[in-house]
């Protein structure tokens, strides 16, 4: 493509150059600088062996187009004629050759007085000994015409942007470009101290790409300019071609480190950020390559990869910024200007577009400034963005810890409390065990010791058959009541051990009250107490058979204990919904009020009947928590000397034992 672009100006020129070779004379003025540009003839020696005597010999071509020459990357040798007119006041003057990376520029001027050609040379692979660029004195007298030959060979872009000066103009101007280039230098300088110190403070590694990257940018401005050959190493020219393989890998890998951190491009777009790592390792492989190869290939390809690593800049911005990144926008802004100055400027250097572009610095001085400047900005509200959202996430984190305090002391208060509840439910239960051991030590050592006496007293003779007869009877009923307390004791304890089995089924509630109620006659006949069994029928309920058993007798049995000669007992039952409720009422003595909160604790075992019968209350314990296996449960109601009604309720018993089982 270029060497088509290459031809068509040399057409273009050719067709120009048909018109008059008179219009490539360049005339001196008394204004100070005459551009050179297209005032120029040119040969192309692709063998590099041609002389001055050889070129002379040749018709040269006219360069094409109006601006300054520029063939892109060639390494073939350029000879350039210059034809130069003196109509100023002024007999010296300089011609300047502003590209510093030329290699090698020989200038050939005849002497006047011998006729002679003299040579110059000078070129980046020279030590530098007056100017960055390469400046030629040349002596034209008034009205004089002469001709000059210039002889380049290079391996960046053959371009050649001269221009004749007078003594006085060169160094004002020289001057006040160093004025410009010092306030650009100084600037890109304060920057990069600010963004130091800046890192310094916050240790945020975007920053420090940040700066490796403006460090590197200005590398590449200077470079072009010169100054890294004229400040850094002037006599030791060949650091220049290091100079040149380094400066464009270099910036491309930094801007890249920099490009994906600060817009965290992989979590936004994986294509391009591999994209942009392919690239930037890419041109260091070609670096590396030169290095080895050395001057076997061409800079050119730095110029792509630049080329290709600002579009990707510039898209990569523009993605994140359309996906909500909102610091994104500013470094958007930043890579637009850089991109259009290094856009030209590389396609000026590769020979696609005029060469005075890529001469032109102003243009990638002020990108370079621009994006400074946008970047800048760009991590300024960055830091800020981050800060806010350091701020929320703080924020958020005490919320967290507040709640996360609150929940552990609310958990320690609920554990706290729960403790001192089992703590109160230990000592309730030690307490309930001393008191249970003195019981049970008291209930079965008195009939025991009482066994113990009469067996004693019936052996040794003492008792006749009528006092041994009346001490029996006592006995027996002493011995029925510790059988008693015996086996609900031990009811009691399988139950606290979870020993004690749960098998409900059908049960005719009608059949255990008047199994229950047989076994009590005798003991009602005895106290002169009516019994009454109202429960008759079928009335069927879904139990278990030894627990209801259980509760039938202890209710019977304290309603039979706690009533006088005369009274009665009364069982009675009914259905509520699902439910049947069974009754014990008695006309006894009544509940005190002050025993009736601990009626249904092991707390109250210590009761006496109306005939000082002992008993434990453990009967009343052991009923609870049967009835609330059940899934039913018990209370009472009591008046002091009329007497006292306990309730209880059973589920009742459905032709479904499924429906039955899971709604008892």
């Amino acid at each position: 493509m270029m060497r088509m672009l290459q031809r068509f100006l040399l057409v273009v020129g050719l067709l120009g150059s048909s018109t008059g070779v008179f219009s490539q004379t360049l005339v001196l003025t008394n204004e100070g600088r005459v551009p050179v540009k297209n005032h120029l003839h040119y040969w192309r020696d692709q063998t590099q062996t041609l002389t001055l005597a050889n070129v002379q010999a040749l018709r040269m071509l006219p360069v094409p187009g109006t601006e300054s020459p520029n063939f892109g990357f060639d390494r073939a040798a350029y000879w350039f004629r210059m034809d130069v007119e003196n109509e100023s006041s002024e007999e010296s003057w300089l011609l300047e050759i502003d590209y510093s990376p030329l290699d090698q520029v020989d200038f050939f001027a005849q002497d006047d007085s011998t006729g002679v050609w003299t040579q110059e040379t000078a070129g980046d692979q020279f030590p530098i000994t007056f100017h960055r660029h390469p400046v030629f004195a040349i002596n034209i007298p008034q009205q004089h015409k002469r001709t000059f030959y210039l002889r380049v060979e290079t391996t960046s872009s053959v371009q050649l942007p001269a221009m004749l000066w007078q003594q006085e103009a060169f160094t004002e101007a020289s001057s006040t470009i160093q004025l410009v280039n010092g306030l650009f230098y100084g600037a890109m300088f304060i920057m990069t101290l600010y963004q130091l110190f800046l890192f310094f403070s916050i240790r945020d590694r975007v920053t420090l790409y940040y700066i490796l990257t403006l460090v590197a940018m200005t590398n590449v401005v200077a470079f072009f300019q010169g100054y890294n050959f004229l400040y850094l190493h002037p006599n030791r020219p060949v650091f220049n071609d290091y100079f040149a393989i380094i400066t464009g890998p270099l910036f491309i890998v930094l801007s890249t480190l920099l490009t994906r951190a600060f817009l965290k491009l992989r979590n936004f777009n994986r294509w391009l950020d591999n994209i942009m790592v392919v690239n930037a390792t890419l041109d260091v492989l070609v670096g590396l390559c030169m290095i080895i190869f050395f001057r076997q290939i061409s800079y050119k390809f730095h110029h792509y990869f630049i080329l290709l690593h600002c579009l990707l800049a510039l898209s990569s911005a523009g993605y994140c910024f359309s996906k909500g990144y909102r610091p994104a926008r500013y470094y958007l802004l930043a890579w637009m200007s850089p991109l259009l100055a290094a856009a030209f400027f590389t396609m000026s250097n590769l020979g696609y577009v005029p060469g005075y572009l890529s001469t032109n610095y102003g243009g990638l001085m002020l990108g370079c400034v621009l994006q400074t400047l946008f970047i800048a900005y760009a991590l300024g509200d960055r830091w800020t963005t981050l800060e806010k959202q350091n701020h929320e996430a703080k924020e958020q984190e005490l919320k967290r810890e507040q709640e996360e305090k609150e929940r552990l002391e609310h958990e320690v208060r609920l554990r706290t409390d729960e403790i001192h509840q089992q703590n109160l439910q230990l000592e309730e239960v030690n307490n309930v065990k001393d008191k249970l051991f003195s019981v049970v030590s008291h209930d079965i050592r008195g009939p025991l010791n009482s066994l113990h006496l009469a067996l004693t007293l019936a052996k040794s003779g003492v008792l006749n058959s009528e006092e041994f007869q009346k001490i029996s009877a006592g006995l027996e009923v002493r011995l029925v009541q510790t059988t008693e307390f015996i086996d609900n004791l031990l009811q009691w304890a399988k139950l606290q051990m979870k020993g004690e089995t749960f098998e409900p089924d059908k049960q005719n509630l009608s059949d255990i009250a008047k199994e229950t109620v047989r076994l009590l006659e005798a003991e009602c006949r005895d106290k002169k107490i009516t019994l009454n069994n109202n429960v008759q029928g079928e009335l069927n309920a879904f139990a278990d058979l030894n627990m209801i058993r259980s509760v039938f007798r202890n209710l019977l049995t304290n309603a039979i204990k706690f009533t006088r000669a005369d009274g009665s007992v009364t069982l009675s039952a009914y259905r509520v919904d699902t439910k049947i409720i069974l009754s014990v009422a008695d006309t006894g003595v009544g509940i005190p009020a002050q025993n009736r909160d601990r009626l249904f604790t092991i707390g109250s075992i210590t009761t006496q009947g109306t005939r000082q019968e002992k008993g434990t209350g453990l009967g009343l314990l052991l009923c609870k928590e049967f009835v609330e296996k059940h899934g039913g449960r018990i209370w009472f109601e009591s008046e002091d000397g009329k007497g006292t009604t306990f309730y209880f309720s059973l589920p009742q018993y459905v032709e479904n034992f499924e429906v039955a089982k899971a709604n008892p």
